[in-house]
């Protein structure tokens, strides 16, 4: 009994300890890691590689994404008791715009809603009604989740969600008008690939039929030179 309790009285110092460098009137901020920084900013904070940078799109805007399963942070090893599983970074002309934290489900077993909104009400403050229970679509961080607690002011979101599959928790910080633009930018770049998508298939079929004659001419002329009757 002690040591469920002191599980659960743990996993939420750390919850907490995840942002506090955020207050209720800064949203915008989880550990270090501020929405508007670069990408090189954020891959030195974590300690990353440039080749980590996936490129999303390129096209009508830049749109990159960084996954991030922290080993170790801030100069100390966190990876026995650190609550948090990974993390997203979504980025769009070089500015990042959404941060997404997966909370590790062995870190928050037994915990409930309640328990993760007190916890998060520490440094985010009272949070916003919710007009119904909303749902976040499956993609490739989270399976179909259900927003359970928001946290807003004029530029920012911060939405507390459950897995309905898997059970966990995740939170996404989101800076408003700038995810707007990129959900613009990619309807955009993925109308520009449809369309430009027969070309590039009829282009690809000619190069890998120039390159074809290419390896047969050659193969033609050596068998040619050294052939004997």
């Amino acid at each position: 009994m002690f040591h469920h309790v002191f599980r659960t009285v743990t996993c939420l110092s750390l919850i907490v300890l995840g942002v506090s460098t955020a207050s209720a009137a800064d949203l915008d901020v989880y550990r270090e890691f501020k929405l508007g920084a670069t990408t090189a900013d954020v891959l030195t904070l974590a300690r990353l590689p440039v080749s980590n940078i996936r490129t999303l799109h390129e096209r009508p805007a830049l749109l990159q994404e960084l996954t991030w399963r922290p080993s170790s942070s801030f100069g100390r090893d966190m990876s026995d008791f650190d609550s948090v599983r990974g993390l997203t970074f979504s980025f769009m002309n070089d500015e990042l715009f959404k941060i997404v934290i997966e909370y590790d489900t062995n870190r928050t077993e037994g915990l409930t809603r309640e328990d993760l909104i007190t916890s998060l009400s520490v440094p985010y403050g009272p949070r916003s009604r919710l007009a119904t229970q909303s749902r976040m679509p499956a993609n490739q961080q989270l399976d179909a989740a259900v927003v359970v607690a928001q946290w807003r002011d004029d530029r920012t979101l911060v939405s507390l969600l459950e897995s309905d599959y898997r059970g966990g928790f995740s939170l996404v910080i989101t800076r408003l008008a700038a995810e707007s633009k990129a959900r613009e930018a990619l309807a955009s770049a993925v109308a520009l690939d449809n369309r430009e998508a027969p070309a590039r298939e009829a282009a690809r079929v000619k190069d890998e039929a120039a390159a074809a004659k290419a390896a047969a001419d050659k193969t033609r002329t050596t068998n040619k030179a050294t052939f004997e009757p």
